[in-house]
Parts: structure tokens; sequence; C-alpha cells
């Protein structure tokens, strides 16, 4: 009965070690692509995500996010996708949220 107990509990850590680190690995990935979808079709086509071909540098932190090319286009950086695809998400819960609660 040790020896059983004692294979339990190093398999129930695996699980949970596997289901949270599939959840913070998609989530992001989730959001990049939700931004990189609908900021391309609300905006017309004027914001994208994705990588730049020429970098620029933004504020104390040094990290690599904007760049406006000539067309009147803003592209923005995979982590800025991130969040404007977290943002939309945010948007979209509430909602939801909102709607459910108006109805009961």
């Amino acid at each position: 009965m040790d020896f059983i107990a004692g294979l339990i509990a190093p398999i129930i850590e695996l699980v949970i070690w596997v289901v949270w680190k599939v959840i913070f690995d998609a989530v992001p990935a989730v959001f990049y692509f939700t931004a990189l979808a609908l900021l391309f079709v609300i905006t017309l086509g004027k914001v994208r995500v994705e990588f730049p071909e020429r970098l620029t540098r933004v504020g104390w932190t040094g990290a690599l996010h904007i760049r406006r090319p000539g067309e009147g286009r803003v592209i923005l950086s995979p982590a800025l996708g991130v969040i404007a695809g977290f943002v939309i998400w945010a948007i979209v819960a509430s909602a939801v949220i909102i709607v459910h609660a108006y109805r009961s």
C-alpha cells in the first residue's frame, strides 16, 4: 500500500506540471494569433503584428516594439501582439460577463 501511495504523488505532480506548462505556453500563442488576425482585419491592414525588418529601440527597456513604414502602417512586435491579444480577449470576456449579468 505504501508503494502505491508513493507512486501516486509523483504522478499527480507530473500531471499538474504538464497542465501548468501547456497552459502557460499555449496562452501567449493564442493571444499572439488573435492579435495577428484581428488587428489586421479590424484596422483594415493599417496595424500588423510581425517581426520588423528594421528594428527600433523604444524607451529605457531597449526592447524592439514599434515601426512605422512609409505606407502609413504600424508594425507591432510579437511581444506587443501578445499584449494586444490579451486586451482583445479581456474585452471579449468582459462583454460576455456583462451580457450574462444583464440576462439574469
